[in-house]
């Protein structure tokens, strides 16, 4: 039922779509609309029943005074986090996982590390993997889930970067593509 409510167009376009991956594409989207609106729905239970609830991202959107968000724009914002939590994860992890599978020796080390870890091991102790760390910032440096321009709107007082004074409002952005794979920064950058 929260379908219809939250984006009821997509779900009469899924009913008239002939064209499959059209169809297939306007139910996600619909489906989206009902995962955003369960967790809105569960945050701001949340917010109801405990007297100190943890901060969330969701905080910030249904608590902002006067800067509140709408029903409307926070199912949108909520969708956002869902997909951008969601997939940015998968891809880091699908790559992670085939970089370390590509290279035996890093295989062998990374398995020898976690396989020190006691039975009833704890994210305390996964911290501790030093090895496992170091797989996973190289994973998100050389294939990043996003590896393009993010571009920032510079403060309207302008700020100060590296040396260099930046005027308010300029954007500004990098991208971690070439960046991460600079050999003045990184001497073997593709290793």
């Amino acid at each position: 039922m929260a379908v219809r409510t939250t984006f009821p167009f997509l779900t009469k376009v899924s009913g008239y779509v002939p064209i499959p991956i059209f169809k297939h594409a306007a139910e996600s989207g619909a489906r989206m609309g009902s995962y955003a609106q369960q967790s809105i729905e569960r945050y701001k239970s949340i917010m109801v029943h405990e007297s100190e609830p943890k901060p969330t991202l969701f905080a910030n959107v249904l608590n902002g005074g006067a800067d509140s968000l709408t029903d409307a724009e926070a199912r949108l914002e909520a969708g956002g986090y869902i997909v951008a939590g969601s997939d940015t994860a998968a891809i880091t992890l699908t790559y992670l996982v085939w970089a370390v599978c590509k290279d035996k020796d890093i295989r062998n080390q990374l398995v020898a590390e976690v396989g020190s870890l006691p039975n009833s091991f704890n994210d305390q102790d996964v911290r501790k993997l030093s090895y496992l760390n170091h797989v996973v910032d190289e994973t998100l440096r050389l294939y990043p889930a996003v590896p393009g321009a993010l571009p920032r709107a510079v403060p309207p007082e302008g700020a100060v970067l590296a040396g260099h004074r930046l005027p308010g409002g300029t954007t500004v952005s990098t991208q971690a593509y070439s960046l991460h794979r600079d050999p003045n920064t990184f001497p073997n950058p593709y290793r």
